[in-house]
C-alpha cells in the first residue's frame, strides 16, 4: 500500500523520531530482509521504497517535519529509543562476542572491512 510521510508521521510509536526505511528491488526482496526485524519487534513501521528513482528521492530529502529519514541498511545507530537495561544488556553481548569478531576478521582478512556484533 502506499503511504505518505504524512501518514507515516501520523502512525509513528510515541518517542519514536525518525522516519525508517528500506530500498530494493521488490516488495518481496526488502520484506524479507533481515534488517527489519529488530524494527518489527519494537513495532516500528519501515517504508519500503522499491521503484529506482526512490532512492535519489530520499538521499535529497533527508528529513520531513523534522524526522530524519534513516536506511535501516546503512551503518550507524537507527536511535531505537532503547531502555537501560537493553542497552546495558547489548553491550555485555558484544563484550562476550568480542573475541568471535576478532576471530572472524583474522581469518576474512581483507575479504571484509569489519567485523561488529549489531542489533540489525
Amino acid at each position: 500500500d502506499m503511504v505518505s510521510f504524512q501518514e507515516y508521521v501520523d502512525r509513528m510509536k510515541e518517542g519514536q523520531k525518525d522516519i525508517y526505511y528500506i530500498t530494493g528491488e521488490s516488495i518481496a526482496a526488502v520484506s524479507s530482509s533481515p534488517f527489519i526485524e529488530t524494527l518489527r519487534k519494537k513495532g516500528y513501521e519501515v517504508l519500503y521504497l522499491v521503484d529506482p528513482i526512490d532512492e535519489y528521492a530520499v538521499q535529497q530529502l533527508r528529513e520531513f517535519n523534522g524526522h530524519k529519514l534513516k536506511s535501516i541498511t546503512k551503518e550507524g545507530d537507527l536511535d531505537l529509543n532503547e531502555s537501560d537495561e537493553e542497552k546495558k544488556a547489548f553491550e555485555e553481548e558484544k563484550a562476550d562476542f568480542e573475541p568471535l569478531c576478532k576471530l572472524v576478521k583474522e581469518v576474512l582478512g581483507d575479504k571484509v572491512e569489519k567485523v561488529v556484533v549489531s542489533q540489525r
